[in-house]
């Protein structure tokens, strides 16, 4: 089943470190793909169980969901699903190597 979002966000942030990020690495073109695809479906990453959330997000950000979508690089999205004004949005909330992804979710 796919799941259109009408929108894709970041957090505070996971927007510093987009923008820190110079116009022509290949990392900036990766994520700008994955919004993409996520816009498409946003149930296309692999949703993360709730006993493995960090206290963090739940803290911070008040979530309900939480998924990861690996990106080619290794590099891991860690996002959320909120339902808004009848449709679905999309909040980037942290980008991590696998490594700081392990350590972040304890694997």
């Amino acid at each position: 089943m796919r799941k259109r979002a009408d929108g894709v966000v970041g957090s505070i942030e996971f927007r510093k470190f987009y923008d820190r990020i110079a116009q022509d690495d290949p990392k900036k073109k990766e994520f700008f793909d994955v919004f993409k695809i996520l816009k498409e479906d946003c149930l296309r990453g692999n949703k993360i169980p709730h006993d493995r959330w960090p206290l963090t997000y739940t803290r911070k950000y008040g979530i309900k969901n939480l998924w990861r979508y690996p990106l080619r690089s290794g590099w891991r999205i860690v996002y959320t699903i909120s339902s808004q004004k009848g449709g679905f949005v999309v909040c980037i909330l942290e980008v991590f190597s696998h490594q700081e992804y392990e350590k972040r979710f304890g694997y």
